[in-house]
């Protein structure tokens, strides 16, 4: 095996371990907490800075950023909850990068000059796809952030990348939860917000361990 495969295998099993190893300890506990705040909600400057700090702060903690997404578009409005969400979700997706970016750094520069150029290669061509494409994937998209540090990808490649696909996400989630709010049917859409991160990671993994992989 390349020694650039081995080090995205072991920097790829770090990534999992950082937001996982949390979730293992708190478990839901944290998911009960951030509803207990937001019941009932606080004026609308203490839970916009309450989104953002723990949407910033999602790596990690074990709660759903689509949850905390949907609770603020539910009780801030469209226009506010995605403004929140984003911003949160992308200054936690900034430290994620920074992380991977400095805990990588000593890997790299033991490759050779070669491995090096071959690794920024892929980087290049895979890696804001599926900064963008993981941004809705609980653990995985933490994992992508740290990957993509880790691996050389620049700070405004990842920057563009992981804005726009938060951009995407905090609408969508925002506007399920006014719309469900509106239908006073919030407790459902808050399960989907739940379960459909959920899924879509779960067809992505079987759809990645079902496709032979290759050597860079």
């Amino acid at each position: 095996m390349h020694r650039p495969l081995r080090l995205i295998l072991m920097l790829a099993l770090l990534a999992v371990a950082v937001p996982l190893v949390p979730f293992l300890a708190f478990g839901t506990r944290l998911d009960h907490a951030v509803a207990g705040w937001l019941d009932p909600p606080p004026a609308p400057q203490v839970l916009a800075a309450i989104e953002v700090g723990v949407l910033a702060a999602d790596l990690l903690l074990p709660v759903p950023s689509s949850m905390v997404a949907t609770l603020g578009g539910a009780h801030l409005g469209v226009v506010i909850g995605t403004g929140c969400a984003w911003l949160g979700m992308t200054a936690g997706a900034m430290v994620g990068w920074w992380l991977g970016r400095t805990a990588g750094a000593a890997s790299l520069s033991s490759l050779t000059l070669a491995e090096q150029e071959r690794l920024a290669r892929q980087q290049r061509r895979f890696g804001p796809l599926a900064v963008v494409l993981t941004r809705p994937m609980p653990l995985v998209a933490e994992a992508a952030a740290l990957m993509a540090g880790a691996s050389g990808m620049s700070w405004r490649d990842f920057l563009i990348a992981a804005g726009s696909g938060n951009l995407a996400i905090a609408l969508v989630w925002s506007l399920a939860g006014a719309l469900g709010r509106q239908a006073d049917s919030l407790q459902w859409v808050l399960m989907g917000s739940l379960a459909a991160p959920v899924a879509i990671t779960w067809l992505v993994l079987r759809r990645t361990l079902q496709t032979p992989s290759r050597e860079l």
